[in-house]
């Protein structure tokens, strides 16, 4: 082979491998893939008991954003509680923001084990009444009626946990896409990670 034949071969093999290269740089991994489908709101509205016996209604909004991090997605989690099973006389709403970090596939089908962090919760009351927050154990917060406030120093504990801690969860979604699920979210999950989802997903919304 002369050296022109040589140099081109030379130049055509660096050529190649440069190209197969970038081809799998591209290809994202299994947790950039995982976070890049988590991306979405999700919905559930339950039922739940209110301090004087009555029925209260429960509206959970999960948003997950895209991040700086392709194995990244920024949680918002809103839970909003009503009088009504229409929605329409709000109590409260309590909103946790931070990011949560797709580490590796879960043992729980569909699932992956995800490190979530805190970096904001507040609390906005629309109903101030005194014997209402006391029974919700948040009567200390010094709340005023619409107006959020910073509860991250966990004076809206129990009912509003605020933890410093990373919070070890699965993150899980159907074959379809349609229905999101997270870990049992009565495990403390600051000691050791869930092994259980929550048998209520959320819905995506359209």
């Amino acid at each position: 082979m002369g050296m022109k034949s040589r140099g081109l071969y030379v130049f055509a093999t660096v050529a190649s491998v440069a190209i197969i290269g970038c081809s799998t740089d591209a290809d994202p991994t299994p947790e950039a893939a995982h976070a890049k489908r988590l991306i979405g709101t999700y919905e559930r509205v339950s039922p739940v008991p209110a301090p004087d016996g009555s029925t209260a209604y429960l509206l959970q909004t999960v948003e997950l954003e895209s991040s700086t991090s392709p194995n990244t997605v920024t949680q918002r989690l809103t839970t909003e509680a009503f009088f009504d099973e229409g929605l329409t006389q709000q109590v409260l709403a309590y909103e946790s923001v931070g990011p949560c970090e797709v580490m590796r596939p879960s043992s729980i089908p569909g699932g992956f084990e995800v490190d979530c962090t805190n970096d904001s919760s507040t609390l906005t009351v629309f109903e101030p009444d005194p014997g209402l927050l006391q029974g919700l154990g948040i009567d200390d917060c010094d709340l005023a009626a619409g107006v959020p406030k910073d509860v991250s120093n966990g004076c809206a504990a129990p009912t509003f946990q605020v933890s410093a801690c990373v919070d070890m969860d699965v993150f899980a979604l159907s074959e379809d896409g349609k229905e999101f699920l997270w870990g049992d979210q009565t495990q403390d999950r600051c000691v050791r990670r869930t092994t259980d989802l929550e048998p209520a997903g959320f819905d995506r919304v359209p």
